[in-house]
């Protein structure tokens, strides 16, 4: 396991965009969900050394998923490694691991800004291991709905499509009254088959990795969207410029190939 480190370069990052490019949450203690992490996430809690729990609340009413249940028998366990979706080679020599809310529109700025290219230039090209987390931060009740959509997308291979759809046509659900018919109306964009999504739904097949990613959100300290975790290295915040994004990666990069990693 490589030992975490902060190069400056991340530090500067995270306080240029810290204020201005992330969706902060209102935090409030609750108890510890006390979510099983994998002892591989060592890097990511290292990195942070922040165990401080948090509720998830909004400007309303209080969007709360409560701890994570447990997932059904014979399938995957709430571990770092199975959670989210990944994109690109396991092989790829930079590892980050991206914590999001779909309602968030600084997440929706770097989708739309930001993700374009570096999956092009990075992932694409196997130099780059993206696991995308989407979790409630709480700001958004929607987000719950738009969450649970991305879970069901994942069950068809659908991830992907998915998300760019929810951020890039984020107006048309965020804040309507019902946001089921128009999460359904993406899901039948990216290509879903429609009777296994509404199947997914109703019987809140993955309601639990919602809750989960939520909770892991909270266990590493995540306090506004988007958080990155540059996994050896440490958190970035925000909604960071291209330039400055691909400046990181490239010095990841070099890093590691001077050290034979």
């Amino acid at each position: 396991m490589v030992a975490p480190r902060r190069h400056g370069l991340f530090a500067a990052c995270a306080l240029l965009v810290l204020s201005v490019t992330a969706c902060q949450s209102r935090p409030d203690e609750i108890e510890d969900s006390g979510t099983r992490l994998s002892t591989a996430a060592g890097d990511i809690l290292a990195a942070t050394q922040n165990e401080a729990a948090s509720t998830v609340v909004s400007a309303g009413p209080t969007v709360s998923l409560g701890p994570p249940a447990a997932p059904p028998s014979g399938q995957e366990g709430t571990d770092l490694y199975s959670l989210g979706f990944d994109l690109g080679s396991a092989d790829a020599p930079v590892r980050i691991i991206e914590f999001s809310d779909y309602g968030c529109s600084f997440c929706r700025k770097f989708h739309m800004e930001t993700w374009p290219t570096l999956k092009i230039d990075y992932i694409d090209t196997g130099k780059l291991l993206w696991k995308t987390v989407p979790f409630v931060i709480g700001n958004w009740a929607n987000s719950v709905e738009a969450s649970m959509g991305a879970e069901c997308a994942v069950e068809q291979g659908k991830a992907e499509g998915m998300t760019a759809l929810l951020f890039e046509r984020q107006s048309d659900w965020k804040s309507v009254s019902d946001p089921a018919p128009p999460v359904a109306s993406l899901a039948e964009a990216a290509g879903l088959d429609m009777t296994i999504y509404q199947t997914c739904l109703d019987e809140s097949k993955y309601l639990w990795r919602v809750q989960a990613h939520s909770a892991l959100a909270r266990r590493v300290g995540v306090r506004g969207t988007p958080t990155f975790f540059v996994v050896g290295y440490g958190p970035l915040q925000g909604a960071l410029p291209l330039d400055l994004f691909k400046q990181v990666i490239d010095t990841v990069l070099v890093e590691v190939e001077a050290q034979g990693r």
